[in-house]
């Protein structure tokens, strides 16, 4: 179950994160331009109306019909669009039927699309001659999208209505009350077990642009993204954990400015009282988010809180940074009571140097390392960047150092580095190669044995 919802955030992961910028140009041009936004424009606010309505079902629906084809035909070169053309198709008429709809529409056809494209269409092309099968793929795709398009306008966009009318009654009615909160048991131990992405853009993504749509804002954008219940947890561990003050400075930052949120997790999954900390705070800024009605425009993607302050409306920033400021406070003394509870015990997190020696005497001269996360962003590119650092300082430019999703890894690769908790799912699409693990992907001191044990390596050879 566990591995599926990871499969399904992934998928949408690759395809949002493409059109992040997007998302964040119409949260700016409602929050400068819109109704109640700092310099109201209604024909400039138009813009971001057909962005959001028109432009972004198309291109989401046009990437993930591609997308599922991509995945298949990474080995061979093979690059058909044929999903994709179909899923634009079937996605007009949708927009013509129920433009409401559209964005959760478009998340739904695109997979689809090009899905039937590959396992029922392909096959079939197969076997025709090579000389007509242009002619015979481009009188498919049409008929096709003829076919889907119909389907789309006469039996999902009513379907979409009614689901969506009664989701965001249930949104509606958590928040009138007061039940709001209450989600946070759930996003926040989801989060940890790397299921952020599943949560954000394959649930709260949607339904959240919906709410935009309606009434401007949407607190479910604020709901996983919120930077506070991470860093009062970090705080508290800067607080208690002299010796490691430096690199929880570092962890800090990232987590609040360039809102990485995964750079907490290894804390939590290392010492899993702690989960109750951020759960606490993630609660009580749910709580204030939802009693003062609070929202932002748009996604905030990054988690950072830069992100945040330009996602904010007119007259609701300062309340979004008392709820975050409110979050990380709460976050920090429950954490801090559960770390005096357990008296401050410090927990060795760094791994025994002579079993990744072994590791890495077993492997041949290194030339092309990778680290790999959900989505080959975030804390994974942020080790490669430390990685390579290191290993230049140590006269290793030769050394490739670059980070990839989990199903986009090269099979070149000489060795792959991710964090502990995540090789089990790592594994279940990556045996080949070898894999060393980490506690934290950031951790100074084990990029720095790391890279002592590249340079050994090297040396040996």
């Amino acid at each position: 179950m566990k591995h599926a919802l990871h499969r399904f955030g992934k998928f949408y992961s690759r395809v949002i994160l493409n059109f992040i910028g997007i998302f964040i140009f119409v949260g700016i041009l409602s929050v400068l331009f819109g109704e109640n936004g700092w310099i109201p424009n209604k024909d400039i606010y138009a813009i971001s109306e057909f962005v959001y309505h028109y432009v972004l079902p198309v291109m989401i629906a046009y990437s993930a019909g591609n997308q599922v084809r991509a995945i298949d035909t990474q080995k061979s070169g093979k690059d058909l669009y044929a999903g994709g053309t179909i899923a634009v198709m079937a996605t007009a008429g949708l927009l013509i039927a129920k433009v409401q709809v559209g964005l959760l529409g478009a998340m739904i056809l695109g997979p689809v699309c090009g899905y039937m494209w590959k396992s029922m269409v392909e096959p079939v092309l197969r076997r025709k001659n090579i000389q007509v099968e242009m002619l015979v793929r481009n009188i498919l795709v049409a008929l096709m999208g003829l076919l889907m398009a119909l389907l789309s306008y006469y039996g999902l966009a009513p379907l979409l209505e009614k689901v969506s009318q009664g989701l965001m009654a249930g949104i509606v009615f958590l928040i009138r009350h007061h039940l709001l909160f209450f989600m946070s048991f759930v996003i926040e131990p989801c989060k940890v077990f790397f299921l952020n992405n599943s949560i954000n853009h394959g649930i709260l993504m949607p339904l959240g642009m919906q709410q935009a749509e309606r009434v401007g804002t949407s607190v479910l954008f604020l709901l996983e993204t919120n930077p506070g219940p991470g860093l009062g947890l970090l705080f508290a561990l800067y607080w208690h954990r002299r010796q490691r003050r430096k690199e929880y400075s570092a962890a800090m930052f990232v987590e609040f400015i360039g809102g990485i949120h995964e750079v907490y997790f290894p804390e939590i999954l290392s010492n899993v009282p702690l989960l109750l900390s951020v759960i606490a705070g993630g609660t009580v800024g749910n709580l204030w988010f939802s009693e003062w009605n609070l929202g932002v425009a748009s996604v905030v993607s990054p988690g950072s809180i830069v992100t945040l302050m330009m996602m904010s409306p007119k007259g609701q920033l300062l309340g979004i940074l008392a709820g975050v400021l409110l979050s990380a406070m709460v976050s920090f003394f429950v954490a801090k009571w559960i770390l005096v509870w357990q008296g401050a015990k410090e927990i060795s997190k760094v791994p025994k140097e002579g079993q990744k020696e072994a590791e890495c005497c077993n492997m041949s001269e290194i030339h092309k390392i990778g680290f790999i996360c959900d989505a080959g962003v975030g804390s994974s590119s942020m080790g490669a960047a430390l990685l390579r650092r290191k290993l230049k300082e140590s006269g290793l430019d030769h050394v490739e150092v670059s980070a990839y999703a989990m199903d986009q890894i090269p099979q070149d690769l000489d060795l792959a580095v991710c964090q502990k908790n995540f090789k089990e799912l790592l594994l279940k699409e990556y045996k080949d190669q070898k894999i060393i693990t980490m506690d934290s992907l950031l951790n100074q001191q084990e990029l720095s044995e790391l890279a002592q044990m590249i340079r050994k390596r090297s040396e040996s050879i």
